[in-house]
């Protein structure tokens, strides 16, 4: 049964308002993803406009895209669909990620299922046109440390985080695109540390040779992402495409020479949106004067403006003439990067884009983009949301089945803790001794004062007795404590056990967890089962239960 977001306290006003009551945030976008004839309008509006006026034609695109997928290990659905992205009449639904190591956090895995669902949705709907799946590489993101470790639950049934650095050693700054960073040695022992830290299975073999075989020695961190990816979605016709390529920063070199020539344009843009956003709600990403990148001695910086029509790299002394930056953008233009707010502008240039997949946060940060958009003239896509999963493991199932309570009672913790302690304990110590004390001291005083009638010298002993049964209880009452406690102990051990599965660092499973810690347990048909229970229409939280039958220990 898919649980509502407003059970689930990881969400945003923001997001539960775009998916609960979308009407309060329409200014903000361009149109609401629910109706068909606003996914219709988009449609008619960007064949229209892409690509008119650009320095390039889709078959330029589409070679390229070729010429990557072969090197990305794609299938022949993704082959096919390249060809279909050739025509005016086929246009894309995107999404896109940071290159986190084996994928990262598993709802990367959602968005690219999602994307290809939202296709086949589409190409049901609207027969008069063709809609192909594309993933955009995030490769010139610099933030390594923010992608190079993932998190899995231990044999001790801890989470564990195993990182991977180049030469083994972390360094100070990470300024490299994390796309061009190129595998060495160590990433063998990261792999071997990631598969000692889980139990065996029979599917442990093929799921290690898949990562083996995509994140080895020699391979720079954008191919071995899409190569495994691609191994584990199987030949769903996905595209990927990695946009730092220098063919395709040749395409975008009118959209950096308009950030550039109408700084501070975009800035003011978002700004003033987020104006008007944050009267109710938080504001995801602050714009900068100038929102590039620059790439100098292989590492990646801001620009920023200075007095006199000169430019500098934050964080370092470089500076240029802008006569000097318009010559690099005109023979170097591979150097040029985008940031938060203008890389969905160039992924929207490059790409006759219908739909973006994209998660809470990107939501958010798209509605500030609107007006950038417009400034330029290129066609917002629908922004659709991406689905939510927690895998069930057997274990939290039983837990749940065994005490009677709903999933959402997970997530709070204080409230669920005192909810099992008090149906486990629905006897009151206190009160249970303490009557117990009561009744026996009513019935030692009347036989007390009966005895009294008869011999009087027996009530001095019949006291002592009468103060040794109560000295017994408050033994048995210390002993029903001491048991009562233990078992209170293997129910919170449990409940944390099922916590760390689902709710880790007080987040969605999802958000924190590889996808490999679970193909490990269930092997590769995990996937499909994915794909299989979840639809990108169903705006809610789902369960996923992998088979009643785990992998076997090995």
């Amino acid at each position: 049964m898919p649980i509502q977001y407003t059970s689930i306290p990881s969400y945003s006003g923001l997001f539960l308002d775009y998916i609960n009551n979308f009407n309060l945030l329409k200014q903000f976008y361009e149109y609401d993803y629910r109706k068909d004839g606003d996914i219709l309008r988009c449609i008619e509006l960007k064949k229209e406009t892409y690509p008119a006026g650009k320095n390039f034609f889709r078959n330029d695109i589409c070679d390229i895209l070729n010429e990557q997928n072969i090197s990305f290990k794609s299938g022949e659905n993704t082959f096919r669909n390249i060809q279909l992205l050739n025509s005016h009449d086929t246009f894309a639904v995107v999404t896109g990620q940071q290159l986190g190591l084996l994928t990262g956090p598993f709802y990367t895995i959602l968005k690219a299922i999602n994307t290809i669902q939202l296709s086949a949705k589409l190409n049901q709907k609207f027969g008069d046109y063709k809609f192909v799946p594309v993933f955009w590489l995030e490769a010139d993101d610099h933030d390594f440390p923010e992608i190079n470790n993932i998190n899995l639950i231990s044999k001790e049934n801890e989470i564990r985080n195993i990182s991977y650095f180049e030469k083994g050693t972390e360094t100070e700054k990470y300024l490299k695109p994390a796309g061009n960073i190129v595998l060495d040695e160590f990433i063998n022992n990261f792999t071997d540390e990631f598969e000692g830290s889980l139990n065996k299975t029979e599917f442990t073999e093929e799921v290690f040779g898949k990562v083996r075989e995509a994140y080895k020695q020699g391979t720079d961190l954008k191919t071995a992402f899409a190569v495994f990816m691609n191994s584990l979605i199987k030949d769903k016709g996905i595209i990927f495409i990695d946009p730092s390529d220098p063919k395709i920063k040749e395409m975008l070199k009118p959209v950096f020479r308009k950030e550039l020539m109408n700084s501070p344009q975009t800035c003011e843009a978002v700004i003033t949106t987020s104006v008007e956003l944050e009267k109710n709600y938080l504001a995801q990403v602050k714009p900068k004067a100038i929102n590039l990148f620059y790439i100098h001695e292989g590492n990646r910086y801001l620009l920023e403006p200075r007095d006199g029509e000169v430019f500098a790299l934050k964080h370092s002394r470089q500076k240029f003439t802008g006569e000097e930056l318009y010559d690099l953008l005109e023979s170097n233009p591979e150097r040029f990067s985008w940031n938060v707010v203008t890389r969905p502008v160039c992924q929207d240039y490059l790409l006759p884009t219908v739909a973006y997949i994209g998660g809470p946060s990107e939501i958010a940060y798209f509605g500030q983009f609107r007006e950038v958009y417009k400034l330029f003239g290129i066609t917002m896509p629908v922004v659709y949301p991406r689905s939510s999963v927690t895998i069930v493991e057997n274990r939290v199932k039983n837990f749940l089945e065994k005490y009677e309570l709903k999933f959402e009672e997970l997530f709070d913790t204080k409230k669920i803790t005192g909810k099992l302690l008090k149906n486990e304990s629905e006897i009151d110590t206190e009160e249970l001794f303490s009557g117990m004390k009561e009744e026996l001291r009513a019935v030692f005083y009347t036989y007390e004062k009966e005895l009294s009638k008869i011999d009087a010298n027996q009530t001095a002993s019949f006291a002592k007795r009468n103060q040794q049964f109560i000295d017994s209880l408050n033994i048995a009452k210390e002993k029903y404590i001491s048991l009562q406690s233990k078992q209170n102990e293997v129910i919170s051990g449990q409940l944390k056990k099922v916590l760390i599965n689902v709710y880790p660092y007080e987040t969605m499973q999802e958000r924190v967890f590889n996808i490999v810690y679970f193909l490990n347990k269930y092997g590769t048909e995990l996937i499909d089962k994915i794909y299989d229970n979840t639809d990108v229409e169903e705006f809610s939280h789902t369960l996923i239960y992998p088979d009643n039958v785990p992998a076997k220990n090995i």
